[in-house]
């Protein structure tokens, strides 16, 4: 019989038989645990070391938790003055110097607004910057968004080139979201875009609940900032 079965055969015997060391106490003091900081351990020390370890866990994973809840909190409460004063503005202009102020108070470098050109009705006051080719970036949509909505994480530097303009630069990550109502001829006639110099600041693990709340707000007031082509 191999040394791995016989392992395998006492380890089954042992979770068979859990009242094992009741019978055999003295085996208590004299097997031995490896522990990678504290060195050789009994089997009683490393199960009482085993469930400490769990109970730092559980309480790591509660303050996660913890802060968490805090941060979604506070950038929930935060969407209550931004819907006033998105709704104060009159034009697009204004809102995105409002969504600026707002990003910049949350500590990220940039917050905007891309508009596809065969979507809306273009005009004068709209910076050539906050247009977008829709071919253009039907690539990064394609490489980047697969079937969702949303995007966060890192770009090349020629996707950075496409949506950015060099006085943003250095951007680490970004958070894109598609705008767009199902009544549109497109199925997305923006795009939402958040960028942080920390390229760990975005990642494609995050939860997206918030930016879909912003994004549905941001659309809302399209339609009374810009002229959507029929």
């Amino acid at each position: 019989m191999s040394e791995e079965l016989n392992a395998s055969a006492v380890a089954d015997y042992l979770y068979q038989h859990p009242d094992f060391f009741q019978d055999y106490p003295q085996l208590l003091d004299q097997l031995q645990v490896i522990h990678r900081q504290k060195g050789v351990l009994s089997l009683v020390e490393a199960k009482l070391q085993r469930q400490r370890d769990q109970l730092q866990r559980q309480q790591q994973e509660l303050d996660t938790i913890h802060k968490m809840a805090e941060h979604n909190e506070r950038m929930f409460f935060s969407l209550l003055p931004l819907q006033t004063r998105f709704s104060q503005a009159k034009r697009l202009p204004d809102g995105l110097t409002i969504l600026q102020d707002w990003t910049t108070a949350l500590g990220l470098q940039k917050g905007t607004l891309l508009l596809f050109r065969d979507s809306w009705v273009e005009s004068e006051e709209i910076a050539a910057h906050n247009w977008l080719d829709r071919t253009a970036f039907e690539i990064i949509r394609l490489e980047r968004f697969g079937l969702q909505r949303h995007y966060l994480g890192t770009l090349t530097h020629r996707e950075k080139t496409l949506l950015l303009l060099p006085e943003d630069f250095p951007i680490g990550s970004v958070a894109l979201c598609l705008l767009g109502k199902r009544k549109s001829r497109h199925p997305y006639t923006a795009v939402l875009l958040f960028a942080a110099k920390d390229e760990r600041h975005f990642h494609r693990h995050q939860e997206t609940t918030f930016l879909q709340q912003l994004a549905e707000m941001v659309e809302q007031h399209l339609d009374h900032w810009l002229i959507e082509k029929i």
